[in-house]
């Protein structure tokens, strides 16, 4: 058993893996140079959707269900209320719904629901929400949102109370000889050694491992919080899908704050130590030109709160989990591409397994996989 490990970056992915390493006997350090869940981060954040559909993937919604079992164990255990269940209405708008058409025999096979319901029926429903160029829409009963930025938080804590030491430090070189690191090079000059090294650091991943240039794009995912009426608290989860691969989604109301809205395109980039994160007016006025098309009635509402969310995405969309090139010590945990969140539980105990027990990483996960095939522009595509 590995005795020594030091995990890169405190996000939901670095975060539990940290907290199982730790509690399957290892000594590990956890480090992230701005705190877990940081504003700055890819982890960041208010909340995030936990979904079962996942467009006939067999890999993901095995991770996924097995993720929501261990967010629904850990918020009893430690009695933090981390996961809050919210249906989700799933929308498509001149587009075939094959994913979701994908999604229903994987989900129904785990006990889960995802079911076709009528426009007219849904209209009926929810009278404030416009479905007149909607041609497809789906009820998943068991989502939930999860809270972000507190959870990594809270699992860092107890990682801690494992007996896992954390550093907020900054990593700027991974020190190597021969197929094996030697050494994690904060930027206090302090150069800390394991026997194993997960590298869990986001958009940052690249500074360390430049061989991922060619396999990460980051990109700028702005999310506004518009004002809404009160009666909004009983919507539900909104996810709709439109032409050109492009998906929006929102929370209706939650925790009082707003209508949490925003989009899954990957068409602005990002410089995550540079660039500024303010309201770029182009973005906002298409979101406010698509929030006033299927809710009307908030045509004229205003923004109350804004941050940019920053996306490490893979070429296609799926996530990589592997060692860097001729590192035998090493694992990467990268290519979130905006859909990982909500997999960190189950991320983590993979990773473990693969680091303690050498279980097999899924092929989907592996770099050679991007050899001579064609890249989709993102998991959605099908």
């Amino acid at each position: 058993m590995m005795k020594k490990v030091i995990v890169i970056g405190a996000g939901a992915w670095g975060g539990w893996t940290a907290f199982h390493l730790q509690k399957a006997g290892c000594q590990v350090t956890l480090i992230d140079k701005n705190g877990p869940g940081n504003t700055l981060a890819g982890s960041g954040g208010k909340t995030r959707i936990i979904r079962l559909a996942y467009g006939g993937s067999e890999v993901y919604t095995d991770l996924t269900e097995r993720s929501f079992a261990l967010w629904e164990k850990y918020t009893t255990m430690w009695n933090e209320q981390l996961l809050h269940s919210k249906p989700a209405l799933w929308m498509f708008r001149n587009i075939e719904p094959k994913y979701a058409e994908m999604s229903e025999p994987l989900m129904k096979q785990r006990g889960y629901e995802l079911d076709q319901l009528s426009i007219q029926e849904l209209t009926k429903k929810y009278p404030k929400i416009n479905f007149k160029d909607i041609t497809a829409a789906y009820w998943e009963p068991n989502a939930a949102y999860l809270e972000a930025s507190r959870s990594c938080g809270i699992v860092r804590d107890q990682f801690v109370k494992a007996g896992g030491k954390y550093l907020e430090e900054a990593v700027v070189n991974l020190n190597h000889k021969g197929a094996k690191i030697t050494g994690a090079a904060l930027s206090t000059g302090e150069v800390l050694e394991a026997d194993y090294y997960v590298l869990a650091c986001g958009p940052w991943l690249r500074e360390l491992v430049p061989e991922m240039e060619k396999h990460i794009h980051i990109s700028r995912q702005e999310v506004y919080y518009f004002e809404t009426p009160d009666n909004y608290s009983q919507m539900p989860i909104w996810v709709e899908f439109r032409e050109g691969d492009k998906m929006y989604y929102g929370i209706p109301d939650h925790f009082g704050q707003g209508f949490k809205f925003a989009y899954d395109e990957r068409t602005w980039s990002l410089n995550p130590s540079k660039d500024d994160r303010e309201i770029t007016s182009e973005i906002l006025n298409k979101m406010k030109s698509i929030l006033a098309n299927r809710f009307p009635e908030l045509a004229e509402t205003s923004v109350l709160k804004h941050h940019v969310c920053v996306y490490e995405n893979s070429a296609d969309g799926d996530f990589i989990i592997d060692a860097p090139s001729g590192c035998s010590n090493a694992l990467m945990l990268a290519g979130s591409s905006g859909h990982g969140f909500k997999m960190g539980p189950a991320i983590g105990e993979l990773a473990t397994a693969h680091i303690l027990k050498n279980e097999v990483i899924p092929y989907e996960f592996s770099i050679p996989r991007f050899a001579g095939t064609e890249q989709r522009k993102s998991q959605y595509e099908v």
